[in-house]
């Protein structure tokens, strides 16, 4: 019945319509904990909460100019806390590329041929040092014992995230993650990789979307929903 309603509200909410298109993979399920990384300014969180009802989200952002504009957009909603740090596979700091492309960001160097495959400069424009973050210390410093869905929005660092908090996934419910078909970062995991890792532990691919092609039409990446293999 929700998922009804939930379809017929998408005919007349441009924006709910959006929301619902683009997280259609999303299993059907009660969403309480969520981690949003890489969060930019916001647009995951903003369409997750036109769908869900979630009693916590944990926004992660390395960029600290967009994460203090994370904390002054949600200051109104307890639920929400807002993390100025990278999520990687260590405790620490590290080098963060700032590219001309903001969302185009990461840990990992960008691959030059990005500019012709997307068609606009995303060469790197200054580099930062972060503090870095893995899952598990993340879970444990927000007293998140379980995490019903894991955003990775990471340019290519959803590799580090992945390996460095292997031993926290069974205690993840569902991952959405930006896969690539191309080497768009140096060391990055092709969708192949992660598909690989991520069933090795538990994991089934349930749907992708968001698909983007390069100018020359090459498939380049997507956005992917995996869902734990015992999730009923």
């Amino acid at each position: 019945m929700r998922r009804f309603a939930q379809e017929v509200r998408s005919l007349f909410d441009r924006q709910y319509r959006r929301a619902f298109r683009n997280l259609r993979h999303l299993p059907r399920m009660n969403y309480r904990r969520v981690i949003d990384a890489g969060a930019n300014r916001g647009a995951f969180t903003d369409a997750f909460l036109r769908l869900h009802r979630p009693e916590r989200v944990v926004l992660v952002e390395a960029i600290p100019e967009l994460a203090l504009k994370l904390r002054e957009k949600y200051s109104g909603d307890a639920r929400l806390s807002v993390l100025a740090a990278a999520l990687s596979d260590r405790n620490g700091e590290a080098r963060f590329e700032i590219n001309r492309s903001e969302v185009s960001s990461s840990l990992l160097p960008i691959d030059p041929r990005n500019s012709k495959w997307f068609g606009r400069d995303l060469t790197v424009a200054s580099s930062i040092s972060v503090p870095t973050i893995t899952l598990p210390e993340l879970m444990t410093r927000e007293n998140l014992e379980n995490v019903d869905l894991l955003k990775l929005d990471l340019q290519g660092a959803e590799r580090l995230v992945l390996t460095g908090g292997a031993d926290a996934l069974d205690r993840v419910r569902v991952i959405y993650a930006e896969v690539f078909f191309e080497p768009l970062y140096a060391g990055a995991w092709l969708f192949w990789e992660m598909n690989e890792f991520l069933s090795g532990r538990g994991f089934k691919l349930c749907g992708l979307s968001n698909i983007v092609h390069a100018a020359d039409g090459d498939l380049v990446q997507a956005n992917a929903t995996f869902r734990r293999n015992d999730l009923v």
